[in-house]
């Protein structure tokens, strides 16, 4: 298989099958793979190693590439759009002009990568140069690393950014209008000249940012950190700030969740005999207020509660496995016997919540002689905030902690 578009007559479905062969069949130390301006759509390059590939003008769009090795790897205009890139590394690489929209870059890694706009040589004349612009729009690249990326001049706009550290990166120019950067690290990063329109910027860390000149029409900087930023030529007056972002009241929410929420709490309050076990699994919680509420043994699993606030709830035996908690307040919750296994719980707020073991009891309350204690295995930590909180009476371990 060569770097052209092969035979017109083959089929794209044979491409992808003879690509597939020869990946299986390469040696560990073979020289890098060259598949420039191939036709690849679909292709399933889960967890391949494709390091230092050649990639120039390689139609991608649709591929799996979940988990890839593309350090150092050359994707100089290629088309990556709405492609599944979750947890690949493009350490190094090059994304020049690429376009990755309505693309998956969860937890991607593209440190000291160069997505900066390109300029490319026309054909017919040799001095004509077309500018053509790296397009990451409306992509979902929460939680992705990106220290020291240049991407100047990228197109951002609408994408889904949350927890994307950004520290020392290179934004100048970036269009940024409308994505959420959400509890970003943008610490020491250039972004002179950026278009910010209704970017959200809750909670991010913008310490030593250049914002020079930066256009944040509406912006909303709730809770963002701006110690030692340039701002100069930046208009504060027009983006919306303060300290803590607005909550969303449950019933404010669909009827779904707060019927969930509602019947569990009646479920509770009548040991069962009313109501039903609530499950609010793999939802969209963000920003939601449960303050003070009684929503032992619910379960939460896999769901989206960013900036939610528990504060002096009571969550007996809740189930917040794989959750994501960023930013979220559990101050002087009950959370004994919680499982907060493999959760996100950075910069969370615990301070003087109730942790330990809670005796396990059958569905007939006969006690079963096992117990069940605050879990925090494997949980991302880092920043959190535990003050007046014993550690010491929950599993932490494997957990990252500040």
């Amino acid at each position: 298989m060569t770097g052209s578009g092969g035979d017109p007559a083959e089929t794209v479905a044979e491409r992808l099958a003879a690509l597939r062969r020869m990946l299986d069949e390469r040696e560990p130390d073979a020289p890098p793979i060259d598949l420039s301006g191939m036709d690849l759509p679909n292709a399933d390059l889960t967890g391949r190693a494709l390091q230092r590939a050649r990639l120039t003008g390689t139609n991608l769009s649709h591929a799996k590439l979940m988990d890839a090795d593309l350090t150092e790897a050359d994707l100089f205009c290629a088309d990556l759009g709405q492609a599944n890139m979750e947890r690949a590394n493009f350490t190094h690489a090059v994304l020049r002009g690429a376009s990755a929209r309505h693309a998956n870059l969860n937890r991607a890694r593209l440190d000291d990568a160069d997505c900066r706009s390109s300029a490319m040589t026309g054909a017919e004349n040799s001095t004509a140069r077309e500018f053509e612009v790296t397009d990451f729009s409306n992509c979902i690249a929460d939680y992705a690393t990106a220290k020291r990326a240049n991407l100047s001049g990228v197109d951002l706009s609408g994408s889904s950014l949350i927890g994307v550290d950004f520290e020392g990166a290179v934004l100048a120019g970036a269009k940024l209008d409308h994505a959420d950067l959400s509890f970003a690290n943008l610490r020491h990063a250039d972004l002179s000249e950026s278009k910010l329109k209704k970017t959200r910027l809750i909670g991010a860390d913008l310490t030593g940012a250049n914002l020079k000149n930066a256009q944040a029409e509406q912006a909303v900087l709730k809770g963002a950190i701006l110690d030692g930023a340039n701002l100069n030529g930046f208009d504060l007056s027009a983006c919306e700030l303060g300290g803590r972002v607005d909550l969303y009241e449950p019933e404010a929410l669909s009827a779904e969740i707060w019927g969930a929420i509602t019947d569990h709490e009646l479920w509770v309050e009548s040991f069962g005999r009313e109501g039903a076990a609530g499950a609010l699994i793999e939802q969209n919680l963000s920003y939601i207020d449960l303050s003070s509420r009684n929503l032992s043994g619910m379960n939460f699993s896999g769901s989206r509660l960013i900036g939610a606030c528990f504060d002096g709830a009571q969550l007996l035996l809740c189930n917040f496995t794989k959750a994501d908690l960023m930013s979220a307040s559990f101050v002087k919750a009950n959370i004994k016997g919680t499982q907060f296994v493999g959760a996100n719980l950075r910069r969370a707020r615990l301070d003087g919540a109730i942790v330990g073991s809670v005796a396990i009891r059958s569905s007939r309350g006969i006690p079963t002689g096992r117990f069940q204690v605050t879990t925090l295995s494997n949980a991302n930590m880092i920043g959190a905030s535990v003050a007046n909180v014993r550690l010491k009476l929950c599993a932490t371990d494997g957990a990252l902690l500040s």
